[in-house]
């Protein structure tokens, strides 16, 4: 899409980009090829789409044959997309912030919801160009909500993808989140002038399957995954300190602390960026009583 397509949707409308709310469209048609690709969308696919903006990733997404709940805050915008896309028997739009929607309402929002006959939701994925400022939540809510997408692709700012993507060393909470509960890979990078209008950084696209919930149940064991992210979250509320320092806030007698350091092989004076995800594990099963 050239901007002078873009303009020609927009105007209409009176639509101008809000800071405020990310709105930075995207102009490269290679990229939502890109995207689309990624994320294996083909007829019947099921996706959800969060801030479509004007369209530029939902017209890919029809145009295959996906079945698309698009998820839109701006009421602008909402009126432009029933007007390109309203006549499409596999468009379907919901008014307001993704955030405040349960995952069950946004997908009963397709054509085949859950019935008695047919109690499981059938699959559906993620795929958006996120604003940037709801990323890590949007992230979250997918990786832990049900029912579950079966994978995530998301074009999210640079920054944020190599936190995501990070090995040991310099792991953050978000990254040992994303990377329990799936695969991530980079797709794609793309320069801010890509948008309309350019933001301030650049975007990566990336995708996330899903782990199935066999792999899932024999990595937590005995641990409850409420326990584990728990733990996470305490030691990386103080990201630079010692994990024997942080990790005090959990209330855990000190001996109780060095046993399970001694176990693990994981030294006290390691800080929680060092960790993997499957010291991670091993540390918390040691915890646990």
């Amino acid at each position: 899409m050239t901007l002078d397509e873009l303009r020609k949707l927009l105007e209409p409308h009176g639509i101008r980009p809000v800071k405020d709310r990310g709105q930075n469209f995207l102009l490269d048609d290679r990229v939502v090829g890109k995207m689309a690709e990624a994320a294996g969308v083909k007829a019947g696919s099921r996706v959800v789409e969060i801030g479509p903006g004007p369209g530029i990733l939902t017209s890919a997404l029809l145009e295959r044959g996906a079945e698309v709940v698009a998820i839109e805050l701006d009421s602008k915008l909402r009126s432009l997309l029933r007007g390109r896309f309203g006549m499409n028997v596999g468009f379907r739009m919901l008014e307001g912030d993704a955030l405040s929607f349960p995952n069950a309402d946004i997908i009963s929002r397709f054509s085949e919801p859950p019935t008695l006959h047919s109690p499981l939701p059938a699959p559906y994925q993620v795929v958006a160009n996120l604003p940037y400022a709801i990323t890590s939540e949007t992230l979250r809510k997918f990786l832990l909500e049900p029912p579950l997408p079966s994978a995530i692709t998301v074009m999210v700012q640079r920054e944020v993808a190599d936190r995501v993507l990070a090995a040991p060393g310099k792991m953050s909470a978000l990254a040992v989140l994303v990377q329990t509960y799936g695969r991530v890979k980079r797709v794609t990078n793309v320069p801010a002038g890509s948008f309309y209008p350019p933001p301030k950084v650049d975007s990566t696209v990336i995708h996330i399957a899903r782990k199935s919930e066999a792999e899932l149940a024999a990595f937590f064991g005995s641990v409850r995954p409420e326990r584990y992210f728990t733990v996470v979250r305490t030691a990386f509320a103080g990201k630079r300190k010692q994990l024997k320092n942080t990790l005090k806030a959990l209330g855990l007698p000190e001996n109780g602390l060095n046993k399970a350091f001694h176990a693990t092989g994981i030294a006290p004076e390691q800080r929680p960026e060092e960790l993997s995800v499957n010291d991670w594990r091993k540390l918390i099963a040691a915890l646990t009583p």
